[in-house]
């Protein structure tokens, strides 16, 4: 079988993670160890007590070697599930985002290079794999970042790409109600956020994603760019569970992200509330019309555009955003 080309990321199972060979000598030994310890045990009352002290031994070492470790790329429905996720749909209002559009900030000469840099790359680049949406979503994300920049406010905005959410053993993701547990590793293609002060901008790219928050505007919202022709429902649980392993290591509630192919922009959001309660609302697919040329493909980049900026600014519950309806 030849390898997969490069630039695509390769769906990853729980097959695929190498076992910690330390862990598992480990409780090897402790096993032998207690297999010693029965030998000769009459099943007296006595007895019966040591043999429960060496069961709860048993279950101790057990507990210590089925810790399941998975990549954000290899999670299912299924598993989003036993984490406790519960989903909901969420819709556009659009009537709400044309009066936004009409009254907003945004000089049309950032949309009017973006619509030209876009048709440069629809013209040069291929599309067949990650790359191309990649090239897209760059130059989308920098124009969102030169509107946040000129706007009242003036907020610089960070992007960093191939963001590493979590290595090693993982972040822990607890179901408060069956009390199962799995960790979670994996990198998003793109974190974004704003920033209050350029004089921390060398600290906001230097630090590690557990301090980012000290320096932070406001949430960091996580952008995956996906193949065209990669089915986005295929994707949507690795989208998800990059988001709630970012909540549990910056400890924020909420996190919104978006799914994209350059073409096609999936808008979501994940919450987990004090109770340990997690939902993820699934938002509208917008798309921008190809070829690129005329004003409905103008039109379709100012949407996402605006959307994009609104998505990376917006600090409340998303059942109480004005553009959407739950």
């Amino acid at each position: 079988m030849s390898a997969p080309p490069r630039g695509r990321k390769r769906k990853r199972s729980i097959h695929d993670t190498p076992a910690d060979l330390a862990r598992m000598q480990l409780a090897r030994r402790q096993l032998s160890e207690l297999q010693v310890g029965l030998r000769g045990i009459e099943e007296t009352g006595v007895g019966m007590a040591e043999i429960m002290e060496h069961v709860d031994a048993l279950q101790s070492i057990l507990e210590s070697t089925k810790k399941l470790t998975l990549s954000c790329s290899s999670v299912t429905r299924s598993q989003l599930t036993e984490m406790g996720l519960k989903r909901k749909v969420f819709s556009l209002n659009d009537v709400a985002l044309d009066a936004r559009i009409a009254a907003s900030s945004i000089d049309s000469k950032h949309i009017d290079a973006l619509c030209m840099q876009l048709t440069r790359i629809h013209r040069s680049k291929s599309m067949r794999n990650e790359a191309g949406a990649r090239m897209i979503l760059d130059a989308v994300l920098l124009t969102i970042a030169d509107i946040s920049f000129e706007a009242k406010e003036k907020l610089p905005v960070a992007i960093f790409p191939q963001m590493e959410i979590a290595s090693g053993d993982g972040v822990l993701v607890k179901n408060t109600v069956n009390q199962s547990e799995v960790w979670l590793t994996g990198n998003v293609d793109y974190g974004v956020c704003t920033y209050k002060h350029e004089a921390h901008r060398a600290r906001i790219f230097e630090s590690p994603l557990d301090n980012l928050m000290l320096y932070t505007g406001n949430r960091i919202m996580v952008v995956e760019a996906k193949p065209d022709k990669e089915m986005f429902i295929d994707s949507l649980p690795e989208a998800t569970s990059l988001a709630i392993a970012l909540s549990e290591v910056t400890g924020d509630n909420t996190v919104r992200y978006c799914l994209s192919d350059g073409t096609q922009w999936i808008f979501l959001a994940y919450t987990r509330d004090s109770e340990g309660n997690r939902i993820s609302y699934e938002g509208p697919l917008l798309t921008i019309m190809q070829p690129p040329v005329g004003e409905h493909f103008k039109k379709d980049v100012r949407r996402v555009v605006e959307l994009l900026y609104h998505w990376l600014r917006a600090d409340s519950d998303i059942e109480n955003d004005p553009l959407f309806t739950v």
